[in-house]
């Protein structure tokens, strides 16, 4: 078996993006927990097979494949060779989307609004799709991280604001018309979490870092490995009756 834990669904979990920051720490709380864990990457392959050995290390199994989300038929073959490598599938995660930068709604060019509207509502939606037969088969259950600005809207956060608006909702139509068939569909919406690029980002703009400061009533950035937990669990059988929900994890800043 593919799942050593029977606190989840069996089969192995899926994560697309699993080679970035938020994605390799859901890939890790996975493997922590007794997951065999498959992950996909866009282009940098080389974060990928870091993460895989990280996994491996673990003393869990891990498979890496290359993916563009926008691609249907891609992400159809991926899926399908995912369940192939881990005896099916019990979890899948949407930890993807296109790098986040500020700016305002009124300046935000077509190309930015074509690249978020694809690489991220539109790679969710296939990815979902693509996943239902093997979730049904399971009861598995459906993950997508998503943005806090679900409850507190950014100056200069439109474009990621708009568009995982459209995941939390596709994900609400998922638990709605699949839970007869026993999957469950959950957005977990992410705050400010410690990263390369947030560090980054607060270097090119110190006033934001000031205001981050005052503006989290826990003091601080979240960490990666409290995102990744907060996923495993929402996928496991101990949140078995939560469905359609989106839980937000930003240190109380949209409180």
């Amino acid at each position: 078996m593919a799942n050593k834990s029977r606190e989840f669904a069996p089969g192995g979990a899926f994560v697309l993006g699993g080679s970035g920051g938020l994605g390799s720490a859901v890939c890790l709380a996975f493997a922590h927990a007794g997951v065999e864990v498959t992950l996909s990457y866009r282009s940098d392959r080389q974060a990928a097979e870091d993460v895989a050995e990280r996994l491996r290390a673990t003393g869990a199994a891990a498979h890496t494949f290359q993916l563009d989300a926008r691609d249907r038929d891609a992400v159809q073959t991926t899926l399908a060779l995912a369940a192939e490598a881990c005896g099916g599938l019990g979890s899948v995660v949407y930890a993807a989307g296109p790098p986040f930068k500020p700016q305002f709604f009124g300046k935000t060019s077509p190309e930015t609004w074509r690249d978020w509207l694809e690489g991220d509502v539109l790679a969710a939606i296939q990815l979902a799709q693509a996943s239902i037969p093997y979730l049904r088969s399971s009861k598995g259950a459906f993950l997508a991280l998503s943005t806090y600005q679900g409850d507190l809207i950014e100056v200069r956060g439109g474009v990621s604001a708009i568009s995982k608006a459209a995941v939390d909702r596709m994900i609400a139509v998922i638990a709605k018309e699949e839970g007869r068939y026993g999957i469950r569909a959950n957005s977990l919406r992410c705050g400010w979490i410690e990263s390369e690029t947030n560090d980054r980002l607060f270097i090119e703009m110190p006033e934001l870092a000031r205001t981050k400061a005052k503006a989290i009533p826990l003091g601080r950035l979240g960490k990666p490995t409290e995102i990744g937990e907060a996923a495993v669990f929402l996928c496991s059988r101990q949140a078995g009756f939560i469905t359609g929900q989106a839980i937000t994890a930003d240190g109380g800043e949209s409180l």
